[in-house]
C-alpha cells in the first residue's frame, strides 16, 4: 500500500550529471548539455506518466495536466495491489479530454488513454461488440523500476583523451562523433565479452579533444592566394593537408602545440573537478591520437624542442670549424665573432621559448599509454635524425618517465601510416608487426606471448609462378615487323619491371590497355617483386640480430579477404574509429588483466 502523491522530489536548483558524467541536466531550463564539448544540446522532459509496455513517457504538457487531475481526485487514497474485481463494465470515475485523445480513470490505478483517430474509434467499436471494454492504451504513473542510489555507472579508473588529426577545420565537431563511435564499440566489446570489468573503479571513459577550431594561424592569407580553378579541391586541401605544413612551420608550430596542450589540461581539470576521487585514487590517463594528432601528442609528451636541436647543431659546426682553423688568427677571430652572434641569437630564441613554455604549462598528468593510429610519427622522427639505438628499450624514442607504453596501430593499406620498430632496432624492418586480434576470437594468444615472424620468410622470386606477358610486353616478332625502329630502349614500364622492350611494342600495347589499368598492373607488379628481392631468406640470415624489444610497438590490422588494397587506400585512414578490432585492442591494453584472464 502507498499514498498517491508526488512522483519524487527533485531539487530544481541542482545540476544533475547524466550519461556516465558526460552530460549535465539543468532541471530549471530542461536542457541537457555536454560537459566536455559543445553543440550537442538537447531538451529533456520529466517522466510522470508512461505508456504501458513500451514505457515511453507522455509529452510534458499532457503529462502535467493528467497529473494535476489525478492528484485533485485521488490524493490521500490508498492503492491496493490488486483492486477487487467488479461485474460488468467498470464505471468511469473521471476523465479528461484533449484534442488528439482523452483519458479515463476506472480507479486510482487503472487509467487508460483513448485516441480520437478514426482507426482507434473503429477498433473500440469492434471491441465493444465482443465485450472488450479497455481497448485503449493503459497509462502507468511512474517508471517500471524504482530509482536506487547504486543504479549508476562504476567510477572511472582510466581517462582516455581522443585526439584528432588533420581535417577538423573542414568538419568541426567531427572528433566528437569519432570518439562516440570508438566509445560505442568499446562498450559493445565490454558488454559481450568482459562485463565484469565495469565493477569497482575500473571503468574507462573517452573524451574527445578538439584542438584545431580555435586556431586562426595565418587568418585568410592562404585562402586569398588560392586560385579559383578547382576551388573545391583546393579548399579541401587547405582545410586538411595544410595542417601538416602549418605544423612544420616554425611560425605556427608553437601555436598548435599550445592549443592541444592547453585543451588537454583544461579537460583534465574539468574532469577532476567533477570526479574528485580520480586524482586521489591515482587514476590513469592515456591518449589515443590519430594521424598528425599523434605527432603533436608525442611532441607534447616528450617535450621535443627544435630550438634546442638547432642550438646543438650550430655549436657542433662552430667547434668543427675551430679545429680546422687552429693556428689561423684571422679565422679564429671570425669564428669567435660568429659564435658571439650565435649566442645572441640563442638568447633571443631562449627568451621566446621561455615565453611559450610559461604560456603553455606542461601536462598536469602522467601518460600511461599513447596509442598512435594511422600515424606518420615514424617519418617525422626519421627526418629529425632519429636512428636505431641497437638497444631494445625505447628511451631514445620516448622515455618511460614521459610515457609508460607506446603503441602504433595501422591498417596495411593506410598510405599515411608508418612503422616505428625499425627506428628502435634496425633488424625489425625484417620482422612482421604483430597482428591485431579479431574482436570475437576467443582463443587469442596474449600479445606479450605472440612470437615474432620474419617478413616473407621462405619466399623468393624463384618460387613464384610464371607471369603472363602483359599486352605491352608481348613477343617482338610480329609487332616490330616492318618497323624502322630496331634498337631496344628501356621504356617506363620496362624500367619498372626490370626489363627492356622496343618502342613499337610498347605503344601498340598501350593502345590496347587503358592507362589506369597499366598503373594498377605496375603497382601490383611492384607489390610482388620488390619485397621478394629485398627480403629474401638469405639477406635475413646474413643480418640476423637476436636483440629483442622490451615490448612490441607495431600492430597491424588484418585485411579482409575480399578487401582491395587499392580501394582500401582511400578508406583505411579513417576506418580505425569504427573498427571493433581496434576497440578490443585498446580495451585489452587499458585493462592488461584481460589478456591473462
Amino acid at each position: 500500500m502507498r499514498n498517491v502523491g508526488a512522483v519524487g522530489g527533485i531539487d530544481t536548483d541542482d545540476v544533475i550529471m547524466v550519461r556516465g558524467g558526460l552530460y549535465e541536466v539543468d532541471v530549471n531550463s530542461q536542457k541537457c548539455c555536454p560537459v566536455y564539448w559543445t553543440d550537442d544540446e538537447s531538451s529533456i522532459m520529466r517522466g510522470t506518466w508512461f505508456h504501458d509496455g513500451t514505457w515511453q513517457p507522455l509529452e510534458d504538457a499532457y503529462s502535467s495536466q493528467i497529473e494535476t487531475e489525478h492528484q485533485a481526485h485521488f490524493m490521500g487514497q490508498k492503492l491496493d495491489e490488486s483492486p477487487p474485481p467488479t461485474k460488468g463494465q467498470k464505471p468511469v470515475i473521471h476523465h479528461i479530454r484533449f484534442q488528439e485523445f482523452y483519458v479515463e480513470w476506472y480507479s486510482a490505478s487503472e487509467v487508460y488513454l483513448f485516441s480520437e483517430s478514426t482507426k482507434s474509434k473503429l477498433m473500440r467499436s469492434v471491441g465493444s461488440k465482443f465485450g472488450i471494454q479497455n481497448s485503449g492504451s493503459r497509462l502507468q504513473r511512474g517508471y517500471c523500476y524504482e530509482a536506487v542510489m547504486d543504479d549508476k555507472p562504476a567510477d572511472i579508473g582510466h581517462l582516455v583523451f581522443v585526439v584528432h588529426g588533420i581535417g577538423q577545420k573542414m568538419d568541426t565537431g567531427n572528433i566528437v562523433k569519432r570518439c562516440k563511435e570508438l566509445r560505442d564499440r568499446v562498450n559493445f566489446i565490454k558488454a559481450k565479452y568482459y562485463p565484469e570489468i565495469d565493477t569497482g573503479t575500473r571503468r574507462a571513459e573517452f573524451l574527445p579533444v578538439e584542438w584545431r577550431s580555435s586556431l586562426t594561424l595565418d587568418g585568410d592569407t592562404v585562402e586569398s592566394i588560392t586560385p579559383y580553378k578547382m576551388k573545391g579541391v583546393r579548399t579541401l586541401l587547405n582545410s586538411s593537408a595544410m595542417d601538416i605544413l602549418y605544423y612544420t612551420s616554425p611560425l605556427y608550430r608553437s601555436e598548435i602545440i599550445h592549443s592541444l596542450q592547453s585543451e588537454l589540461n583544461k579537460l583534465y581539470t574539468m574532469f577532476c573537478e567533477r570526479h574528485p576521487y580520480f586524482d586521489v585514487s591515482h587514476g590513469q590517463v592515456s591518449i589515443i591520437a590519430h594521424s598528425l594528432g599523434s605527432v603533436i601528442s608525442y611532441d607534447i609528451v616528450t617535450g621535443w624542442n627544435p630550438i634546442k636541436l638547432y642550438d646543438q647543431f650550430v655549436t657542433s659546426v662552430i667547434d668543427e670549424e675551430k679545429a680546422i682553423a687552429d693556428g689561423s688568427v684571422e679565422l679564429l677571430a671570425e669564428l669567435e665573432h660568429a659564435k658571439q652572434r650565435v649566442n645572441d641569437l640563442e638568447s633571443v630564441l631562449t627568451k621566446v621559448h621561455e615565453k611559450q613554455r610559461k604560456r603553455s604549462p606542461t601536462l598536469k598528468f602522467q601518460i600511461e599509454n599513447l596509442f598512435c593510429i594511422g600515424s606518420p610519427l615514424a617519418v617525422f622522427l626519421a627526418l629529425r635524425g632519429v636512428r636505431p639505438s641497437g638497444k631494445g628499450c625505447l628511451d631514445h624514442i620516448v622515455p618511460s618517465s614521459a610515457c609508460k607504453h607506446l603503441y602504433n596501430i595501422y591498417h596495411p593499406s593506410d598510405p599515411v601510416a608508418y612503422r616505428l620498430e625499425p627506428l628502435i632496432l634496425k633488424h625489425y624492418a625484417g620482422i612482421m608487426p604483430l597482428s591485431v586480434h579479431h574482436f570475437d576470437d576467443q582463443k587469442k594468444t596474449p600479445y606479450q606471448k605472440m612470437k615474432s615472424r620474419g617478413i616473407h620468410a621462405g619466399k623468393t622470386k624463384a618460387h613464384k609462378s610464371p607471369r603472363k606477358p602483359d599486352s605491352f610486353e608481348e613477343s617482338d616478332n610480329s609487332s616490330r615487323e616492318g618497323s624502322p625502329v630496331k634498337k631496344q630502349v628501356p621504356s617506363l614500364f620496362g624500367s619498372l619491371f626490370g626489363k627492356k622492350t622496343s618502342v613499337d611494342p610498347m605503344f601498340s600495347g598501350m593502345k590496347a590497355i587503358h592507362m589506369s589499368e597499366l598503373k594498377v598492373t605496375g603497382l601490383k607488379k611492384m607489390d610482388k617483386d620488390i619485397p621478394a628481392q629485398n627480403n629474401s631468406p638469405k639477406l635475413q640470415t646474413e643480418s640476423l640480430d637476436h636483440t629483442e624489444l622490451e615490448y612490441r610497438v607495431d600492430f597491424q590490422l588484418k585485411e579482409s579477404s575480399f578487401e582491395s588494397s587499392y580501394l582500401a587506400m582511400v578508406t583505411s585512414h579513417t576506418s580505425y574509429w569504427t573498427s571493433k578490432d581496434v576497440a578490443c585492442f585498446v580495451l585489452n591494453h587499458l585493462h592488461p588483466v584481460l589478456q591473462t584472464s
